[in-house]
């Protein structure tokens, strides 16, 4: 399944309980904090226990959305049950920096196996530990995104 919450495109496959997200759009305080609160919800709703998360082409993220990160959406978002956590780096250097300050932060939540990546398709084997399911996610994901530029 996939959904689009603003500027944050999500996939879901209830199998496995795994969410995947990727920021697409340009970036602002109130665009980041209302895409993550409507993520929040969306995870409380579906208890994904496997995340991926796609920080490639992410814009850059600002004090702001930084400190908004870790003072309010983290303590937020500890009741989830997030066990595995995949994470593609960001192409900047400034937002692996951010980054990284995040999920340190975020440590103090979340007790959960994070693996760091170059790209998305062995963020998706690690996750699902399926060629198969990993390309058959992968294909529904280039699809929405096809149709996402179309509109």
């Amino acid at each position: 399944m996939i959904c689009n919450l603003d500027s944050l495109c999500l996939q879901f496959y209830p199998r496995l309980r795994l969410l995947r997200w990727e920021w697409r759009g340009p970036m602002s305080l109130g665009r980041f904090q209302v895409a993550f609160s409507q993520m929040l919800v969306f995870a409380s709703q579906h208890t994904p226990n496997r995340w991926l998360i796609d920080l490639a082409t992410m814009p850059p993220l600002g004090i702001d959305e930084q400190e908004w990160l870790s003072e309010m959406w983290l303590p937020c978002a500890q009741n989830l049950s997030l066990r595995h956590l995949a994470v593609v780096l960001p192409n900047s250097l400034h937002n692996q920096l951010v980054i990284e300050n995040v999920i340190q932060d975020g440590r103090q939540y979340f007790n959960a196996n994070m693996q760091f990546f170059a790209d998305s398709t062995t963020g998706l084997d690690w996750l699902t530990g399926s060629a198969q399911l990993m390309l058959d996610l992968e294909r529904e994901w280039q699809a929405a995104h096809i149709i996402h530029l179309q509109t």
